[in-house]
Order: C-alpha cells, then structure tokens, then sequence
C-alpha cells in the first residue's frame, strides 16, 4: 500500500500538460454484450488515464467511506475519446473488499426470474411433445 507521499512522487513523473496535447483515450463496447469492452487509446491516452486514477488514490484517503457526497468524481476531459461509449463518472470508496465481494454475489429471485422463465417454458413445451406423440402412437396402435 502507498502512502500519500509515494503516490504524490508518481504522479509528480508525468508531464500532464505534455500528454493532453497528444492523448487520446476512450472506452467502447464491441457488440451488446457488457463483457466484451474495450480500450481505444495511444500511449499519452493511458499515461493520463493512470495519471487520473493515481490522483484518485491519492485523494481517496481524505474521504470519508460509505458516503456518497465524498465520492471522487471525474471531469469530463478533452483527452478523452468523444465517441467513447462508457464514461467512468466517479470512484465509490469501499472499505472491506470481502464484504462487497458477498454482497455482490447475492441475487434475488427476480434476478433470475427470465431464467426461470424460460426453463419452464422448455419444459412446457418438451412435455407437450411427449404428450402428443404418445397420442399419436395411440392412434395408430389401436
């Protein structure tokens, strides 16, 4: 873990104004599916996206967690892509990594309601074949 200090010495290694005349970054999704997003930038682009989140690091240890009016919010920047399709608004502060990793892995009924849905339509329909194909071999065995 980095103390104010170091972080403040990373950042401090990078000529910010520099890499805005020349950077470019974006975030895109390729298809419609949430997990195939990519990243579109030229090395100045991912200097001042790491830039970005050091300051955030450095900055987060004067927030206060678990509030919403102390979150880290981003400005939206000339560097970035004006075609990017997702913008990293803000930085929620979170104190116990294990805690939010459980609460996200707790999914209501209604999360999977359309799965189960469909699953009882599968079956619906898989017994009415049944069915109608024992009918139909009543019909012509009797």
């Amino acid at each position: 873990m980095s103390t104010k200090k170091e972080l403040q010495n990373r950042i401090d290694q990078f000529d910010e104004d520099q890499l805005k005349e020349n950077g470019v970054f974006g975030i895109f999704t390729y298809g419609g599916d949430t997990t195939e997003n990519y990243i579109r930038a030229n090395k100045e682009g991912l200097e001042l996206y790491a830039l970005r989140l050091l300051k955030t690091a450095r900055d987060l240890e004067d927030t206060l967690p678990d509030n919403n009016e102390n979150d880290i919010w981003f400005d939206k920047e000339n560097w970035i892509d004006e075609n990017s399709e997702v913008f990293i608004n803000y930085v929620e502060q979170i104190v116990d990594k294990q805690k939010d990793i459980e609460g996200q892995q707790n999914t209501k009924f209604s999360d999977n309601l359309a799965l189960y849905g469909c699953i009882f339509i599968l079956m619906f329909l898989l017994f009415s074949i049944l069915v109608g194909v024992i009918t139909m071999f009543g019909w012509f065995f009797n």
